[in-house]
């Protein structure tokens, strides 16, 4: 594939999140340590709205949603800001990602009217948790003092979504010198090469994991797994090929040849847990796939 149409598989999104600090010093904690360790140059903070039931940080969470939907469905570009997106993916991508930030806007509607019954629900919850630690002499109580209104906190919230199409050589409307050109070419073949590590990396951390813990003899120090990590398999399957913007054969083979090797256990993960055999026998051939999928495709 030529570099300069890597413009027309793929486009740039930049997500812009506003989330609002809900920490404060924690004078009692601090003043605490300090006595202990004889140090005053110790500073504590502490997390406001612990509980995880409290619906601001049921909105907290829900805001981190939206950056992890985000960080998972598209690939790195050249610095830390813009994104890349396969265009195939952008009806996908732009569907969900409405839906994650429509869910914050609509509990931040509902919420906020009520912003002052969860503060005074939260500091009695820390007060409960000061009642079973001892205090220093200078006690302060938790107040309302130690919160943002509900305007800061809402100003200080939010998601902006912005797409814009990748650069080419064809956008240039003057000539450039060789150099400059050849400088642009590598920047594009990073951004490929970047972007096909990052795929085959899907595929591979949850693969080793689970290799790891099978390596593990039943019965042995960290030898329990979750059912997570055979889904984690799965899941970067399934992203791999739908971030395979080059639509790279060796990443189309490397995705069919894990997904068949694991299909036969992903239906029945407990085998893996109570068969020895079944379980060395699994470490052996997936151990055997990871390593030379690693050798063959980037050496992972």
């Amino acid at each position: 594939m030529k570099l300069t149409r890597l413009a027309e598989k793929a486009v740039l999104v930049k997500l812009t999140t506003k989330r609002a600090n809900l920490t404060k010093r924690d004078l009692m904690a601090e003043a605490h340590l300090q006595e202990e360790l004889g140090d005053t140059a110790f500073v504590v903070n502490k997390k406001l709205f612990r509980d995880k039931l409290n619906p601001i940080n049921v909105i907290m969470s829900k805001a981190s949603e939206v950056y992890t939907y985000h960080k998972t469905h598209t690939l790195p570009y050249i610095d830390k800001g813009p994104r890349l997106l396969p265009t195939t993916q952008y009806m996908e991508y732009t569907e969900k990602m409405r839906e994650r930030i429509d869910a914050v806007d609509s509990m931040m509607r509902n919420y906020m009217p009520n912003w002052d019954r969860y503060v005074h629900l939260d500091i009695q919850s820390r007060i409960a948790a000061d009642n079973g630690r001892s205090k220093p002499a200078k006690y302060i109580p938790p107040s309302p003092d130690d919160y943002p209104t509900a305007d800061e906190f809402a100003r200080n919230m939010g998601h902006d979504l912005r797409f814009t199409p990748l650069p080419e050589a064809s956008h240039f409307l003057f000539d450039i010198s060789e150099d400059d050109m050849a400088e642009f070419n590598s920047t594009m073949a990073d951004v490929q090469a970047t972007a096909r590590s990052e795929v085959i990396k899907k595929m591979m951390e949850p693969l080793k994991h689970l290799v790891e813990k099978l390596n593990k003899p039943i019965g042995t120090e960290g030898h329990i797994f979750r059912d997570s990590a055979m889904e984690n398999i799965i899941n970067g399957i399934d992203m791999a090929k739908k971030l395979n913007i080059n639509d790279d054969p060796d990443i189309t083979e490397m995705a069919n040849t894990i997904g068949e090797a694991v299909s036969k256990y992903s239906t029945n993960v407990d085998v893996l847990r109570e068969s020895p055999i079944v379980r060395e026998q699994a470490a052996a051939k997936l151990d055997y796939i990871a390593k030379q999928m690693g050798a063959l495709y980037g050496g992972m």
